[in-house]
């Protein structure tokens, strides 16, 4: 693993003079972020004086390829110690930091994608088609809301699940899916250490719909969970663009039993957010595919160690910014309306 510092046209390989590095990425965020540590001290004669200013480019490797591309953001200096701290952003930090207006009218995602990044000289990677046409007015919105929530939306009517990444200098948005480079962590190799927690503190069993009067519409309950648990009820408001039943039925869907599994295993730089990892450990019956939702690698003394979150629903990001045109079509939500029929899960109470 190498770590290399540019500012200006100077560029320096302080891979000998870094203590620890930890890189990490999360589901909620369209970047990584990549911190270090550095020997450095202005009396100590046998360690370098190493000039990493605020905003120098960052670039971490390894053996195949590069792993990490961004800046620095952050420097920390204590009186009492060697070593000076570094935190650095990809270029995922600009997609949240860059706001703008914008209009589209069916429009693919992966147009609006493009779109965007011309503005604002993102390089396009590989950008997912979904093949889905979207309206939506954005005001003020970030680059990361404006394309999650194209993506978000076309995810409705293509079943599929996107991540957001960067790839070097290019922008990727992918769609989550088991490859060739899924990774087996298995008990007895690869596997350190592994926890399941499960829990109902954030349990939701019905949810109450309001017209924009506050005047009751109807309910959705499950009465699977009302029986086990009893009621915990959640209310929601019509809104003129969004399906409140729908809206329902996905608080129904998201608030269930919740089970958060983490795992320890040896460092694999393939254990990135998005991916899928197969887990063989029969002691917490962690058997079969998993999605990551965030991970965090670190190096030190040699050894490369990752803790990964896992979970057993494919997972995005999900965002709903902006707005319908007032004469707006394509994906993006519909008027309130109640469902013809009871869902085969829940009942729904007019």
């Amino acid at each position: 693993m190498e770590i290399h510092i540019s500012a200006g046209d100077a560029a320096t390989d302080i891979s000998r003079l870094v203590t620890a590095v930890n890189w990490s990425g999360d589901i909620a965020q369209c970047g990584r972020t990549l911190s270090f540590g550095v020997a450095s001290s202005p009396i100590d004669p046998n360690i370098p004086a190493v000039d990493i200013p605020l905003g120098a480019a960052a670039l971490m490797s390894d053996g195949g390829g590069t792993l990490f591309e961004g800046y620095v953001f952050t420097r920390q200096k204590l009186t009492g110690s060697s070593v000076m701290e570094i935190t650095c952003f990809d270029r995922g930090i600009y997609l949240k930091r860059n706001k703008t207006t914008r209009k589209y009218s069916g429009a693919l995602p992966e147009e609006m994608a493009a779109d965007l990044c011309g503005e604002f000289g993102i390089e396009p990677g590989r950008v997912a088609a979904t093949g889905v046409r979207v309206s939506r007015n954005f005001v003020g919105a970030t680059l990361h809301q404006i394309i999650q929530t194209a993506y978000t939306l076309a995810a409705k009517e293509t079943g599929e699940a996107y991540q957001i990444r960067f790839n070097g200098a290019a922008l990727d948005v992918v769609r989550k899916a088991v490859t060739e480079e899924t990774l087996v962590i298995r008990g007895g190799s690869n596997l350190m250490d592994a926890a399941v927690t499960e829990s109902i503190e954030r349990m939701v069993s019905q949810v109450a719909i309001y017209d924009d009067g506050d005047r009751p519409v109807g309910t959705v309950r499950d009465e699977g969970r009302i029986r086990l648990y009893g009621v915990m009820q959640e209310a929601i408001r019509q809104q003129k663009d969004k399906d409140a039943w729908e809206q329902a039925a996905k608080l129904l869907e998201d608030g269930g039993e919740s089970q958060k599994i983490t795992v320890d295993n040896l460092g694999d730089v393939r254990c990135i957010t998005g991916d899928a990892v197969v887990v063989e450990e029969p002691y917490t019956g962690l058997n079969g595919l998993f999605w990551i939702d965030s991970d965090a690698h670190a190096w030190k003394n040699g050894l490369h160690l990752s803790k990964l979150t896992l979970n057993f629903r494919r997972m995005m990001d999900e965002q709903e910014a902006g707005s319908l045109p007032e004469a707006g079509g394509g994906a993006g939500g519909r008027p309130a309306a109640r469902p013809d029929a009871p869902s085969d899960m829940w009942e729904y109470v007019y």
